[in-house]
């Protein structure tokens, strides 16, 4: 079994998982004192310390934290789309637009959430649904000590040893596509020309890694020297000492968020829009950065001097440093071609 099909069953097991634990989920009334919110299943503990510990604190709202990855959760939204038994939902941007194409998601009035008049214009979502809370930068990964130079072009990508690939399925993989789409073609939405320089990479890809800890290994370990990569994947290892850079390329600038969105019908609307607005706010902004190495929307809020020290000038502007969110409707309308055309192209 190939490495990408390997991801692809893993993630089918979660949708499993997911569907199965949404099946003996008691339907909840209209609940004023419990927030259950939907996120990431790593980093739990400092998100509560930082977050979810402070807002109880409060507000008086007990929060409840259910996790799992994107794909998975968002299958669990979906099964439970009629009475909802979450009210606010933490995930990767993309995945937030096929959300809310399929009716999970409640448009958020600005009025109720005040923060949002101090995050950054990118962060709006154009189509009125929850902001950005977070966001990383695509750029490449590599040990400094066996790299050459800084790889700046997606060119360079394979020219200084061993290599890795994002797979599909993680949050790297479609900006990866963006992001060739318009280093190699004519643009972001020149998908055709970003799978063929992708294919041209896929056979000498050491690995499709499938998550940050397994993409920070391999280059801990010396395994690989350089992959396309999230920022904060490399935050932990640079603090650590290792010797691991960033790199932002000159073209092709790609950014994901994280957001912060409220259910349709959740039991406890009222405590969704506080509690995204206090996730919003630049003192629980820059708590997150410190201890999540997730860099803040809210222009006030400062990023960390190791977000500084990795990602440059893009950590506290992206958009100003020639950054730009991916077409988030082409993600979300070509996920599936996209999934196919990596399997058979790319990672063959």
């Amino acid at each position: 079994m190939s490495r990408t099909r390997r991801g692809a069953a893993v993630l089918a097991g979660a949708v499993a998982l997911a569907a199965a634990a949404s099946s003996c989920a008691s339907v909840r009334e209209d609940d004023p004192d419990t927030l259950v919110v939907s996120t990431f299943a790593f980093a739990t503990e400092e998100f509560m310390e930082v977050v979810g510990e402070p807002f109880e604190e409060e507000t008086g709202i007990e929060v409840v934290l259910d996790t799992g990855t994107n794909a998975g959760r968002l299958t669990k939204l979906r099964i439970n789309k009629e009475a909802p038994d979450t009210d606010v939902v933490l995930i990767s941007d993309y995945y937030a637009r096929i959300g809310a194409d399929m009716g999970l998601f409640a448009e958020v009035d600005p009025a109720d959430v005040p923060a949002m008049e101090g995050i950054w214009p990118w962060a709006v979502d154009p189509q009125g649904y929850g902001p950005a809370y977070t966001f990383q930068l695509l750029g490449m990964v590599y040990r400094t000590d066996l790299v050459d130079g800084v790889p700046d072009s997606w060119d360079d990508l394979g020219s200084g040893g061993d290599y890795a690939l994002p797979d599909i399925s993680v949050s790297a993989g479609p900006m990866l596509v963006l992001a060739a789409s318009e280093h190699f073609g004519s643009g972001p939405a020149d998908s055709d020309a970003g799978f063929e320089a992708l294919a041209g990479l896929g056979p000498g890809a050491l690995q499709f890694y499938t998550g940050s800890t397994e993409l920070t290994s391999l280059l801990e370990r010396g395994e690989v020297a350089m992959a396309p990569g999230l920022d904060n994947f490399a935050m932990g290892s640079v603090e650590a000492g290792q010797p691991l850079g960033f790199a932002v390329p000159e073209e092709g600038r790609v950014m994901t968020a994280n957001t912060v969105q409220v259910v349709r019908g959740a039991p406890n609307e009222a405590g969704a829009l506080a509690f995204a607005d206090f996730l919003l706010r630049p003192d629980i902004q820059e708590g997150i950065a410190e201890a999540m190495y997730d860099k803040p929307v809210a222009v006030d809020a400062e990023p960390t001097p190791l977000m500084e020290e990795v990602s440059g000038e893009a950590a506290a502007d992206p958009a100003g440093s020639g950054y730009h969110q991916g077409d988030l409707d082409l993600i979300a309308r070509e996920r599936s071609a996209w999934l196919d055309r990596f399997t058979e192209e790319v990672a063959r």
